[in-house]
Parts: C-alpha cells; sequence; structure tokens
C-alpha cells in the first residue's frame, strides 16, 4: 500500500476557494477523510513560474508558494483573470511578491514573447509548474494549426521549458513540474496522430495529451539523467478537484451531456482545488527524485494525501517518448540545445577490455566510419559515403521522388521534411546517416537512398529511404546490413523501425537479412524491433521472425 509523502497536519481549513463543490458539503465523512493538509513548505528565495495560474489548482499552489516565500510568476492567457488572482494572493499576504506575464500557450509566438519577459526579469527560474490545461471542442485548433488539447497541453508547456531551459540550469536544484490526469490511462498511443487525428474526439484528445505529459516528462528526466544537468522532472496529477476545466458550456450537443455527467459525479466525489494543489506543491518542494509520478492516494486516486505511484505501461514506453520529443522538436522548433548532446538513457557501455582514461570511459563509443561501394546482386557498383551539410538539398529531393509508402514515418513525417529537420537527421550527435549516389558524371551525383542511424538509449534508431526505382534492386537491405554492423559494433542491444503499416516492401527488406525481429502495431505505424547481440536473439523467438517476414 501506498504512503503519503508527509504526516497530514490538523491545521483549520478556511472557507472561499477551499470549499469543495455543493455536492460535496452535505457529505461531512467523506470531506473528514480527505484531510490532505500536509507539513508546511519552504519557498524562501525560490522563483516559481506556473502556467495557469488564475484559478483552480494553479491558483492555490501559487498562492501557497507565495505565501511560503517564493518569487511567484503567474503565467496565465487572460490578463484580467490574472491581475485578480494576483491581487487577491497579496491582499491576502501583503508581503507576497506576484508577477504577471501574459502568455497564449497556444500561440508559440506568444510562449516565445513570455519565455523572453521571464528571462529578461529573473536570474533564474527554481520551479516551472506546466499546469494549464483545456478541453476544448472537437475540431478546434490552435493558432499554430494543432489540435487544441495537444498543443496546449502538451506542446506549449514543451516549447516553454525548452525556451527557459537555460534559466532552468542556472538554478541550484530546478524543478519542471508537469501536470498530467488520471486520464492518461484512457489514451491510446499514438503520437503521430496526435497533433492532427483523422477522427477528432475531445476526450481522446483529452486523454492523449495527458499521455504525452507524461511521456514527455519521463523522457526529460532520462535526458537531465544522463546530461547531469541540475534539475528534476517530476509528473503529478491533482486527483478530481473542482476547478473551472469543464465549466464552458459545449457547443455540441453530445458534448454538452458528457459534461454535464462529468460535473454531475464531480459535484459529488470532487476534492476543493486547495487539496487537489497539494501534489503540485509536493513535487515542486518536497525531496523527492526526479522521474516520480505523484497523485493522491485515497478513493481510486480521487484525493488525500500526496504520494508516489505508477502510471500506465504506455507512459514508460521509452520509444514512443523519444518519437514524441522529436515530434515536438520538428513543430514547435525548440531543440533543448543545453541536452542536445545527452543519450536518452545513459551513456553506451565501453567495448570489453577497454580501459582507457576516465574521459575516454565517460564518452559514447562511436566505431570508425569507413563507407565501402555498395555491390547490388546484379554486380552494379555503387558509391556510399557518409553525409554533409550540404546534402539537405539532395535529400530533400530523394524524398520528393519517393512515394508516400516509401516514406519512413519516424524521420520523415510522410511529408516534404523541413532544412532543419534534415540536417539534424544528417548529423545525429551519436550515429551516423549514410548516402549512395548514383554515378552519372552529366547531371552529377544523385542520392538514391539515405540510410539514419542514431545510437542513443539502449536501442538504435533506424531511418532508410530508397527512390522506388532503386528499392527492387537491394540497395535496402545492404545499408541496413551496414547500419545493424554499426548498431553492434556501438554495444546496442537492438535496433528499432518505425515503419507505415501497409509499406509491404519495407518489410521484405528486412525479411531478407534474415534476423529475428518483433512487430507491434498502433494505428498506421508498425514499430519492428531487430534483435543484435545474442542475449537478445535468445528472447525472441523464431515465431516472430516469420511474422515479420510475411508482411
Amino acid at each position: 500500500m501506498n504512503q503519503p509523502l508527509t504526516m497530514p497536519t490538523d491545521q483549520p481549513r478556511p472557507g472561499g476557494e477551499r470549499e469543495a463543490a455543493s455536492g460535496l458539503r452535505s457529505r461531512a465523512a467523506l470531506r473528514a477523510a480527505n484531510n490532505t493538509r500536509q507539513a508546511p513548505i519552504d519557498a524562501h528565495g525560490k522563483i516559481a513560474v506556473i502556467t495557469g495560474a488564475n484559478a483552480g489548482i494553479g491558483y492555490q499552489t501559487a498562492r501557497q508558494l507565495a505565501a511560503a516565500g517564493a518569487t511567484v510568476v503567474l503565467a496565465c492567457r487572460h490578463p484580467g483573470r490574472m491581475a485578480e488572482a494576483a491581487r487577491a494572493i497579496r491582499n491576502e499576504y501583503p508581503n507576497a511578491a506576484i508577477n504577471e506575464v501574459s502568455i497564449d500557450l497556444g500561440s508559440l509566438r506568444s510562449i516565445r514573447a513570455a519565455a523572453s519577459t521571464i528571462s529578461d526579469s529573473h536570474p533564474h527560474v527554481d520551479i516551472l509548474i506546466n499546469n494549464a490545461g483545456v478541453i476544448g471542442e472537437p475540431g478546434w485548433r490552435t493558432l499554430d494549426g494543432f489540435e487544441t488539447c495537444f498543443g496546449i497541453n502538451h506542446l506549449g508547456h514543451f516549447a516553454l521549458t525548452g525556451l527557459l531551459l537555460d534559466k532552468l540550469k542556472a538554478a541550484t536544484d530546478a524543478r519542471i513540474v508537469t501536470v498530467s490526469s488520471t486520464a492518461h490511462r484512457a489514451a491510446r498511443l499514438n503520437p503521430q496522430e496526435w497533433p492532427n487525428p483523422q477522427n477528432p474526439n475531445i476526450y481522446h484528445a483529452y486523454t492523449a495529451s495527458k499521455l504525452a505529459n507524461l511521456l514527455f516528462a519521463y523522457h526529460l528526466h532520462s535526458l537531465i539523467t544522463a546530461t547531469g544537468a541540475p534539475m528534476r522532472s517530476i509528473a503529478c496529477h491533482p486527483g478530481w478537484a473542482a476547478t473551472r476545466l469543464l465549466s464552458p458550456r459545449p457547443r455540441s450537443p453530445q458534448h454538452r451531456a458528457s459534461v454535464a455527467a462529468l460535473q454531475a459525479i464531480g459535484a459529488i466525489i470532487a476534492q476543493p482545488a486547495e487539496d487537489g494543489a497539494q501534489p503540485l506543491l509536493h513535487a515542486a518542494t518536497a525531496d523527492i527524485p526526479s522521474g516520480v509520478y505523484l497523485g493522491p492516494s485515497r478513493w481510486w486516486r480521487t484525493r488525500g494525501p500526496a504520494t508516489i505511484e505508477k502510471s500506465s505501461a504506455n507512459s514508460h514506453d521509452a520509444q514512443a517518448g523519444r518519437l514524441l520529443w522529436d515530434l515536438s522538436v520538428e513543430l514547435c522548433g525548440v531543440d533543448y540545445a543545453a541536452l542536445a548532446g545527452s543519450a536518452a538513457a545513459g551513456f553506451t557501455p565501453d567495448p570489453p577490455g577497454d580501459h582507457g582514461t576516465s574521459e575516454q570511459r565517460n564518452a559514447p563509443h562511436q566505431p570508425d566510419v569507413r563507407p565501402e561501394p555498395l555491390v547490388l546482386p546484379d554486380g552494379e557498383v555503387l558509391s556510399v559515403r557518409p553525409s554533409t551539410a550540404a546534402d539537405v538539398e539532395g535529400v530533400e529531393q530523394l524524398h520528393r521522388n519517393c512515394s508516400n509508402r516509401s516514406r519512413h514515418q519516424r524521420y520523415m513525417g510522410g511529408s516534404s521534411p523541413t532544412p532543419e529537420k534534415l540536417r539534424r537527421l544528417l548529423d545525429p550527435p551519436q550515429g551516423l546517416t549514410l548516402l549512395v549516389t548514383e554515378d552519372r558524371s552529366e547531371h552529377g551525383q544523385p542520392i538514391i537512398a539515405v540510410a539514419n542511424l542514431i545510437t542513443q538509449g539502449a536501442d538504435a534508431e533506424i531511418g532508410l529511404l530508397v527512390r522506388d526505382d532503386w528499392q527492387r534492386r537491394g540497395i535496402g537491405t545492404g545499408l541496413l546490413r551496414r547500419l545493424l554492423d554499426y548498431a553492434e559494433k556501438s554495444g546496442k542491444r537492438a535496433a528499432v523501425m518505425h515503419i507505415q503499416s501497409q509499406n509491404t516492401p519495407m518489410f521484405r527488406t528486412v525479411a531478407r537479412l534474415g534476423r529475428r525481429s518483433e512487430v507491434q502495431r498502433e494505428g498506421s505505424v508498425a514499430s519492428l524491433r531487430i534483435a543484435l547481440t545474442v542475449a537478445s536473439n535468445s528472447r525472441v523467438g523464431t515465431k516472430t521472425e516469420g511474422r515479420a517476414a510475411s508482411k
């Protein structure tokens, strides 16, 4: 049984916003059982930025951090409501240090402006609480064209955190608190469809955004761990709190009925917003490790003292986390450069018997790359070489010359990639990119295939794109063999590819390797994992290999 992080105290509970919804007031026993008062906190000298701090759990978190001595930056979309919240806190605590910054998390331009204002006004940021959240209407979009829940609840906070990363690193022990929800357990794990879902459903979109919050928080934790940065990434959820999340009147009748049902249930079991803020406060101030998930401990995680709990298995999917991370970087243009040199799951181990200096032992092992010509089954010899910065235009042209089915979901995204994205793929922090060129002197040397390998984390990740008229000649299989050989020399246990489910030629290309593999499907994307080491191969059955070969 989970135990609370701290012991509750017996402080009286004032009224006002701290009172629960009307349906709860008549249930004295339930209210008494919800004594979530925890030990007092001390935040003197801390600078805390809280999104969505004008109401609900964001307001209560800001209020209690201000009372504990922190300088609190309210980051809100509505200037009038933000000013009203600031006045209320100052009236209750005359010495409170409150700043106000306007931010619309549905606008990347607004996020950049707000981050710039915060950075110019403060030497560091000790606490960043990514709290703001919405449930919109089916089909609603942010100003940048993304589905509203994904754009605001996840992508906006992803961008804000990255833009404030230098200020967070400047703090002694910064906390990045990401607010999720128990609703994440109902989400469909398909990050590539979240920004622009094919069949908009607001509840599916909301649960997906809350799962995205956790994937982000955990992947950020892995980067922090790899670099040793002086910060913690902690996720939490408030349980069921009486907030304004469901207060706007929906336009569609079906949505209106669902909201009414949820509001009726909330009137019975919802806890006051002040109690819902307790997990946020603990994540921001308690001595707890990075990478954990906090939430209420009673009544099916809806109320009670904050405790460490376990989120869904999907939220710990490291592969999905990396996919979402790279997708978010591409969509918002914030690349977390301060953490770019880290490995997502720690440094690559040195080869056996390597006893170099401490610097050599701590550096990721990268085999030498000496590309040899590629000899096709029909005897034709093609040039293979590493990529250069000048190859961006050539790879972009290759992408245009390939069919949609051939385009690689993980790296190429099914549409013409931006030059910025191509540069990141052509020069991975750990790994390599090989290009195959056709020697035609009258037209230069056009690129006919690109093979990309990223060796960050426990598994290597592969991207492969071959021009359609060359694919059947065996180029893809030859390149894959070289990438897998490189990954094995790097000490990886497996290589992962993300392929469109209907891309039968690519499955045949992998099957020709004769290696054991596993296939998992999520929506339109199939994730194929190729075992590399003897230890990994022993756990993968021949039956699975046959499944991959038959695709």
